[in-house]
């Protein structure tokens, strides 16, 4: 290891898979991942009740998603991806990682005379690969 590499002391274990992950932009949730209070889901009568948290019977608890966990989820309910708008996460591969990401393009927001904005979002094609796809130029709303 040389001078210039970071050491990381910041990791993640996903509910999901137990696995661990270094946490690089957060202190204790991984990057591109999902951090989920248990209390949202539950409800007094629902799948699961939360009652004993709101009467500080029970701590709270969150769920903790990495990045392909999330994408599992996705996968497994496509319906609730309509629910987001564009792209999910940066991701600055030459490869996109999932078909949920996005990324600027080497004009990304230089062109300040006509104040348009590059992106590309990544795509899932028929044979199951994931590539990245311009989007249509947009203004910054100047």
């Amino acid at each position: 290891m040389n001078e210039m590499t970071p050491i990381h002391q910041n990791y993640a274990v996903c509910s999901a898979c137990n696995d661990a992950f270094v946490c690089t932009q957060q202190n204790v949730y991984p990057d591109n991942g999902w951090v989920l209070p248990f209390e949202v889901f539950g409800y007094y009568g629902g799948f699961s009740d939360s009652i004993e948290v709101l009467f500080d019977k029970r701590p709270s608890k969150q769920w903790i998603f990495c990045h392909d966990c999330v994408v599992k989820f996705f996968d497994t309910f496509p319906l609730l991806v309509e629910s987001f708008a564009g792209g999910h996460h940066p991701c600055d591969d030459d490869v996109p990682c999932c078909q949920f990401a996005w990324r600027g393009t080497e004009n990304f927001a230089k062109h300040y005379d006509q104040m348009l904005v590059r992106t590309q979002s990544a795509v899932k094609t028929r044979e199951g690969n994931v590539v990245w796809m311009d989007d249509e130029p947009c203004t910054n709303g100047v």
